[in-house]
């Protein structure tokens, strides 16, 4: 399936032209906003398992309530289209297996950031890679954003290989970047920029 048309409204501005969280397609997958049925899923799935949270800010959930707690926030701040926050689903199945995110780093620098995590079952099969490829396709070609950013731990090597995997190119390293459920982490920094990305 075709991923978002290119638009130029932000060449000819100079600002982001933003979208919200609309729906994306790929060969597997579908990134869709979340509902508020999805909560279940989404605890079974990976906001209870400590491994997937491991090298995160935030620790596993410890019942389905802390989890419907956020995905009411997220389902809260879809009114805001500057607001971008993705169920991962495979295309013949509507059940969540991951999140992925966009976020805003300057808006005038039309610079950008991301997060993802995915359930451990399907870790390995380039499930994230797909999705953050698809992701970037709208932050370049929609909303219009120069430059997208992000880091890993350096002990969370296999994230890196999905940012170099979806064309991202490795910046440099980053000393005691955040905080995680381990300890201060080490980074990996990688980017891309609009003219250099192709889907």
């Amino acid at each position: 399936m075709e991923g978002p048309a290119k638009q130029t409204n932000y060449i000819i501005n100079n600002k982001l032209n933003h979208t919200g969280t609309i729906t994306l397609a790929t060969e597997r997958l579908v990134l869709r906003r979340f509902t508020i049925e999805d909560s279940e899923a989404v605890y079974n799935n990976w906001t209870s398992d400590s491994e997937v949270s491991k090298y995160m800010r935030w620790e596993n959930h410890k019942n389905v309530q802390e989890t419907i707690s956020k995905v009411s926030d997220w389902v809260k701040r879809y009114a805001d289209n500057n607001f971008y926050q993705w169920a991962i689903t495979l295309i013949d199945s509507d059940e969540p297996i991951g999140a992925i995110g966009l976020f805003v780093v300057n808006e005038s620098d039309m610079c950008g950031d991301f997060g993802y995590c995915i359930s451990r079952k399907y870790w390995g099969r380039g499930i994230t890679t797909e999705a953050l490829r698809e992701v970037l396709g709208l932050a370049f070609e929609m909303v219009g954003f120069n430059r997208i950013e992000s880091y890993h731990s350096i002990n969370n090597p296999a994230s890196g290989k999905v940012m170099k995997n979806a064309g991202m190119k490795f910046e440099g390293l980053a000393r005691q970047k955040y905080k995680s459920n381990v300890g201060f982490e080490d980074c990996n920094m990688y980017s891309v920029i609009r003219e250099d990305f192709s889907k």
